[in-house]
């Protein structure tokens, strides 16, 4: 992480808070909270107002993604064409809370507002892999189907 703020260049724009948060977590998969602590001080920002912006925006993760990353569209129509209680029996399978790594860091949830497939909701997307009109029995399948 140090080799990453030493890297920024001497003056950096609060303007580009966001495109350095969005380039470190691509580079590290979170933000860290070390990593906005530093940051504050290079750039001269409050670290609760570069968490505040952070927080703000539901791309920014504050916690490393499970080996297995789950994205369950949150969408209107993927939500209406559910026919069980996916979200909550996902969790209890998964035994996670929301927006949680399990313990074990095997299984991360992510909800995205629309995955753009509205037809063919329920979608859920396990490692980027996409699964549409899924029930609570396909996501069995699929997770029984993971490492």
């Amino acid at each position: 992480m140090q080799n990453y703020i030493d890297s920024l260049k001497e003056h950096i724009e609060k303007r580009e808070l966001l495109s350095i948060l969005q380039n470190f977590q691509n580079k590290f998969g979170y933000i860290d909270l070390n990593f906005i602590e530093q940051l504050s001080k290079r750039i001269n920002v409050p670290a609760g107002k570069i968490y505040g912006i952070a927080s703000f925006y539901n791309q920014f993760r504050f916690k490393p993604k499970g080996r297995h990353h789950i994205k369950i569209c949150s969408g209107a129509a993927c939500h209406i064409k559910t026919k069980d209680n996916l979200t909550s029996e996902i969790y209890k399978i998964l035994n996670l809370k929301n927006k949680e790594t399990s313990s074990d860091g095997k299984f991360s949830i992510e909800f995205i507002p629309c995955m753009g497939a509205c037809a063919l909701g329920p979608i859920i997307a396990v490692n980027d892999r996409y699964f549409m009109n899924v029930s609570l029995n396909d996501f069995k399948i699929i997770i029984s189907n993971l490492d």
